[in-house]
C-alpha cells in the first residue's frame, strides 16, 4: 500500500483510542435513551456526541440490536440540525428498480404508475437535516453507486427530470456487516467506503458489557408502565441468568426478555421462573458467555458476528506486539490493502 492511501487512512478517530479523559465528560440529554457505564460503551457515546458538532459523515458499526439507531439519532439531536428532519433510509429494503425514484423522487409522467404530480425523494426530505443510510453494509452495488454521486457532487435529478438540484445533507450510516471482507470480494465499493467514514463509531456488543445489564434491566422496568405501577424488581438470581447468558441479539433482546417477565411473574420480584425458558436451553451457558469462555471467545450462533469480534481482537493484539505495522501485517498474513481497510473499519488505525 503506498504513502498517499495510508495518509487517506489516517484520517480516520476511532471511537477507543479518540476520547482521553471521556469519564468525566457529561452526556447531554439526546444520550438519556443510551444505557450504560461499560467503558468501551461510553468511549462510543462521547465519540458521537463530538462527532455531533460537525456536519462530517459517521459511520456507525456493530451487530443487530446494539442501538445504532438510537446513536444516529442521538447524534442528530446533539446537531445544530435538530430542527431539522432526520430521515432514515434503510438501505436493504429498497429494490433496486425503486432506488432511484426512492431515494431522489421523479418528476410528473416520468413512468407507467407515477403519481401525476410527481414526488420529492429521502435526500429531499432530508434538506438541511440528516440522512441514515441505515444497513449500508447491505446495499446492491447498483445502489452504492447511486449514493456515490449524490455524496460526491451534493446534487441529484429526479427520475424523469433534467434539472440538478442541490440539497445539504448532513450523512449517518450503520451497518452490522464487515465492509472491509465486502469491498475485498468485491461487493462493496471503496470509494463509497471513504466517503462514508471519516469517523468510525463501534459500538459494542452486550456480551462485552456485561455490567450494564443490571443498568438496562432498571431502565427497562422504569419504562414499563406495568412493572412501575407494580415496583416490579429483579431478584439476584434472575440478573445472574440474564449476566450469564450471550445475548446474540443484544440490547433489543434483552428489552423483549424484561417485557416477557414482567407479564410472566406473579409477584413483585422476578425469579428465575419467570424467565423465557430459551436463557437455559444451553447444557453450559458459560461457553457461550463471552466472559468466561475460553481463548475469550464470544457466542458463536452468528458466524459473521463472531468472526468480526476475534478479527478485531487478534489486530488489536498484534499491534501491541509488533514492533511497526509493516511487521504486524507480516504477523496477519493478510495484504497491506486489507490491513489498512480492517484498522478503519474498526477504529484501531489512531492506536
Amino acid at each position: 500500500m503506498n504513502d498517499q492511501y495510508k495518509d487517506k487512512e489516517n484520517k480516520t478517530v476511532g471511537p477507543a483510542f479518540a476520547c482521553k479523559d471521556s469519564a468525566e465528560e457529561k452526556l447531554g440529554a439526546a444520550f438519556d435513551d443510551l444505557i450504560g457505564a461499560n467503558i468501551a460503551f461510553r468511549d462510543a457515546l462521547i465519540t458521537a456526541q463530538r462527532a455531533a458538532q460537525s456536519d462530517i459523515s459517521v459511520l456507525i458499526i456493530g451487530e443487530s440490536g446494539t442501538g445504532k439507531e438510537i446513536l444516529a439519532r442521538a447524534i442528530h439531536q446533539s446537531s445544530s440540525r435538530r430542527g431539522k428532519p432526520l430521515v432514515d433510509v434503510n438501505c436493504a429494503a429498497i429494490p433496486d428498480s425503486l432506488i432511484e425514484s426512492e431515494l431522489f423522487g421523479y418528476e410528473r409522467g416520468a413512468f407507467t404508475g407515477a403519481r401525476a404530480e410527481g414526488r420529492k425523494g429521502y435526500f429531499d426530505e432530508a434538506h438541511e437535516g440528516t440522512i441514515l443510510l441505515d444497513e449500508i453494509g447491505d446495499s446492491s452495488l447498483s445502489v452504492q453507486s447511486k449514493l456515490l454521486r449524490v455524496l460526491e457532487n451534493g446534487s441529484f435529478k429526479r427520475v424523469g427530470g433534467m434539472k440538478n438540484i442541490r440539497v445539504n445533507v448532513r450523512v449517518i450510516s450503520s451497518t452490522n456487516q464487515d465492509l472491509a471482507g465486502l469491498i475485498e470480494e468485491k461487493k462493496f465499493r471503496e470509494d463509497l467506503f471513504f466517503r462514508l467514514n471519516p469517523f468510525t463509531i463501534f459500538l459494542p456488543p452486550l456480551r462485552e458489557r456485561f455490567e450494564d445489564i443490571p443498568l438496562l434491566v432498571d431502565y427497562f422496568l422504569k419504562s414499563n408502565d406495568a412493572a412501575r405501577k407494580q415496583k416490579i424488581k429483579f431478584s439476584p438470581a434472575a440478573l445472574r441468568v440474564l449476566q450469564e447468558y450471550h445475548w446474540p441479539g443484544n440490547v433489543r433482546e434483552l428489552k423483549g426478555v424484561v417485557s416477557y417477565a414482567v407479564h410472566m411473574t406473579q409477584s413483585p420480584s422476578i425469579d428465575p421462573g419467570s424467565l423465557p425458558k430459551f436463557l437455559f436451553s444451553e447444557p453450559d451457558s458459560t461457553q457461550y458467555n463471552g466472559r468466561t469462555a475460553a481463548g475469550g471467545a464470544v457466542a458463536p450462533y452468528n458466524l459473521v458476528e463472531s468472526v468480526r469480534a476475534l478479527e478485531r481482537k487478534l489486530i488489536t493484539e498484534v499491534l501491541t506486539k509488533a514492533a511497526n505495522k509493516s511487521e504486524a501485517i507480516r504477523m496477519l498474513g493478510i495484504s497491506r490493502r486489507t490491513f489498512y481497510l480492517k484498522l478503519k473499519e474498526y477504529g484501531l488505525d489512531k492506536q
